[in-house]
């Protein structure tokens, strides 16, 4: 059961990064879009085991980082640390929009503000970029926004019952 479940999740994910380097490279708006790569790693990690939570996390950002024009491992240790946080939190994430929509909207703002600052801290500049508050700002509103859409459908595909592993975080 946790070999299909973690399948679905990589089929989820890799889907969700292709529309994300193909889609929404093109579809900006506000000059902005939403991080759905971002987005399903969160609602896929909240189903899983916690390594294999923390394995989907490492290889969602790998691809991310193989599709776009990034230094290779920046997303990787970005959605690593998404896919820990979700890990940490997910006992507090209901199915309560209203509970679960301020969570995704914390963990996307703080996603991309590391990236932002280990962009900068490996040259990639992008705090040195003057709308990097609303390019942070404007794709966890959408990841916000999209949490009625994606995580039902995370919900419905890997089922409610998460296994927990040996070890605790």
């Amino acid at each position: 059961m946790t070999g299909r479940r973690v399948a679905i999740a990589v089929v989820m994910v890799v889907i969700a990064v292709a529309l994300q380097t193909t889609l929404f490279a093109r579809l900006r708006p506000f000059d902005a879009a939403p991080a759905l790569g971002l987005l399903v790693v969160i609602a896929v990690t909240r189903h899983l085991p916690d390594e294999a939570a923390l394995l989907i996390g490492f290889g969602a950002g790998l691809l991310q980082d193989l599709l776009s024009e990034t230094a290779l491992g920046l997303w990787a240790l970005v959605m690593t640390v998404v896919a820990f946080a979700t890990v940490r939190m997910r006992d507090r994430m209901t199915e309560d929009f209203r509970l679960i929509a301020p969570l995704v909207f914390a963990i996307s703002l703080g996603a991309l503000a590391l990236f932002a600052l280990l962009g900068t801290i490996f040259g990639e500049k992008i705090l040195a970029d003057s709308g990097v508050v609303r390019k942070m700002v404007l794709p966890s509103l959408y990841n916000t926004a999209l949490v009625p859409a994606v995580f039902p459908i995370a919900t419905r595909l890997l089922g409610r019952v998460r296994r927990q592993t040996g070890w605790r975080l």
